[in-house]
């Protein structure tokens, strides 16, 4: 029995491992490359004048953010043990400070297009007002300064210091990480994911009911053409908010537990269940970190249109370097 539950912490230690140096390159690889192509693609004239569309502009932005920031100082720190802000004041700081805000405000931006696409669906002409480009401006503002806002005591209570026998980025009081613990989890997982759940059910309910209505314009190709666009988008999100609740779910359950059993009432683990909690913890973790990766390739596999600008981007670009090279 000694045997197997040794052979079993060696497994999970060397899986743990191999998961930490695999999987965050991957993120970092994949999810530079399909945030920029959305913000090209996004930005082009036939989808920028979707309030819909500048809510995935702005989420794909504040990923490139969240992957080329927060998790390469990740990956190098954890992979190649290169973290300046170990022994730096202010790069401790400024580190956690965006990471936390970019990777709660990519669930954000989910949510936000998530009402957008509600409002649009709606048969309630007002609500369908409301989804236009200057709402969407205020809203982006809004929740952004509101995220940096709520995670604005990570600029006071992160800081250099001992750890063990190291210097380290830590934080303390012990009474902050108890604060941290509950809090960040609801405002970075549960919340949105609430919001996303719920205006997500609603718009299956909106889309239901409009296949159920005749309309007067139905004879109109340029308005059957527009809510054509409209129902891509739609489905889009609707791929994002299933696929970011199960990828966000299992990390939550497991902070929620970090912060009830361990931080609060300090549960002493068995060497066997720690190495349990740590594979756990950076696999779900990891699973969560994927967030500001994935809305590209869900986009490709949802979206008809997409896919039709993306064909448009990546013809326009072999033609643009055929040409520079023939001017050579």
């Amino acid at each position: 029995m000694a045997n197997t539950s040794f052979d079993l912490v060696q497994k999970l230690n060397v899986a743990t491992f191999w998961i930490n140096q695999i999987y965050p390159l991957l993120q970092i690889i994949f999810g530079t490359f399909g945030n920029v192509f959305n913000i090209i693609i996004f930005t082009r004239r036939s989808l920028r004048t979707n309030p819909c569309s500048l809510y995935f502009i702005f989420g794909s932005i504040n990923n490139c953010f969240a992957v080329d920031i927060a998790l390469l100082a990740r990956y190098l720190a954890s992979t190649w043990n290169w973290d300046p802000s170990a022994t730096n004041n202010v790069l401790c700081k400024l580190r956690n400070f965006f990471t936390y805000v970019s990777l709660t405000l990519s669930l954000w931006f989910t949510v936000l297009a998530s009402i957008d696409r509600y409002l649009s669906s709606s048969k309630n002409a007002r609500l369908r007002q409301m989804s236009n480009l200057a709402t969407a401006r205020k809203n982006i503002i809004i929740t952004t300064i509101l995220i940096c806002l709520f995670y604005s005591h990570i600029l006071i209570y992160f800081k250099t210091g001992p750890s063990g026998t190291e210097i380290s980025c830590i934080l303390s009081p012990y009474e902050y990480v108890i604060f941290l613990s509950f809090f960040g989890p609801i405002i970075s997982c549960i919340l949105p994911i609430l919001l996303m759940s719920t205006f997500g059910i609603l718009m299956i309910l909106n889309v239901r009911n409009t296949h159920n209505r005749v309309g007067i314009h139905l004879n109109s190709t340029r308005y059957s053409r527009l809510r054509s666009h409209d129902r891509q988008l739609t489905i889009m999100v609707l791929f994002q908010v299933l696929i970011t609740t199960l990828i966000s779910v299992p990390y939550f359950v497991l902070a929620i537990y970090n912060a009830i059993a361990i931080v609060i009432f300090r549960n002493k683990l068995s060497v066997s269940q720690l190495v349990i909690y740590n594979f756990g913890y950076n696999l779900f973790r990891l699973l969560y970190y994927t967030n500001p990766v994935i809305a590209f390739y869900i986009y490709t596999i949802s979206g008809t249109k997409f896919r039709v600008e993306m064909k448009l981007c990546i013809q326009n670009g072999f033609k643009s370097i055929l040409k520079a090279i023939s001017q050579i």
